[in-house]
């Protein structure tokens, strides 16, 4: 028996940057990938990018696309867990989803009266050699209506600024430091840092209790929540960058 009821807020932002205006606000739409997910017996956390998985079980494998701020998402990740055949008597901690890199965010932030900050389905990567989807900061608009914007997690490091959606014009830049351990642990307790050639990531967090395997086939309890899931930030007056966010995950298991 699998019950799904997740919580993930994005609500901290990746980037250190220069003097701006930094907002976030409500996603009506957040798109994720998942494509594993493991029980852990532990968990090493030797730094904040350590994401070793002792005596890994697998849950969960494939590639499934769902709307974490749709009703029907905890339903729809229900469809990719299976807890049946757990060995018994092993307890775990720990728990290890995989993602990919590419997300789709639709939404508005009003960060001030020269801007109210939105997805721009238009928006794309600096295809240069020294950037690319995982180096660049997207462009979002200060005018019009939300629309659906692919997004990427960035590589740590100097990450493009881009002023416009072709993300052509070069020169402003913002250092990016994935780093979750200075915050409460449900926004995991590590986090990869893939390189630019990577295309997944992975994270750690902590079970709120440890689970005991029994006979019975146990639930794993999360919940979604996407209220303050999209990041805005108007790096100069009337231009503004969108963003994605640390996952933010309160985790159970209970028969």
């Amino acid at each position: 028996m699998i019950r799904f009821t997740l919580l993930i807020i994005f609500i901290i932002s990746f980037s250190k940057n220069v003097a701006a205006v930094y907002v976030n606000g409500v996603a009506e739409k957040f798109e994720i990938t998942m494509t594993k997910v493991e029980l852990c017996t532990g968990a090493p956390l030797a730094n904040e990018h350590d994401v070793t998985c002792n005596s890994a079980t697998v849950v969960g494998e494939g590639t499934m696309t769902f709307d974490i701020a749709s009703v029907t998402a905890g339903a729809s990740v229900g469809t990719f867990v299976a807890t049946t055949g757990l060995p018994i008597g092993t307890i775990f901690t720990h728990i290890k989803p995989t993602m990919t890199r590419t997300f789709t965010l639709r939404g508005s932030v009003q960060i001030d009266g020269n801007c109210t900050c939105r997805t721009e389905a238009s928006s794309t990567f600096n295809s240069g050699a020294s950037f690319g989807k995982y180096k660049s900061l997207q462009a979002g608009s200060c005018t019009g209506t939300a629309e659906d914007q692919t997004l990427y997690l960035p590589t740590d490091g100097t990450n493009l600024i881009c002023q416009e959606a072709t993300c052509t014009t070069t020169g402003t830049t913002s250092n990016i430091d994935k780093d979750p351990t200075s915050f409460n642990y449900s926004y995991g307790l590590a986090m990869s840092d893939p390189t630019v050639s990577e295309d997944s990531f992975s994270m750690i967090y902590k079970l709120e209790t440890p689970y005991t395997v029994s006979a019975v086939a146990p639930k794993i309890n999360i919940a979604f929540a996407t209220q303050t899931a999209l990041g805005t930030n108007e790096y100069t007056d009337g231009k503004c960058y969108v963003e994605v966010y640390y996952p933010r995950a309160i985790i159970s298991i209970t028969d």
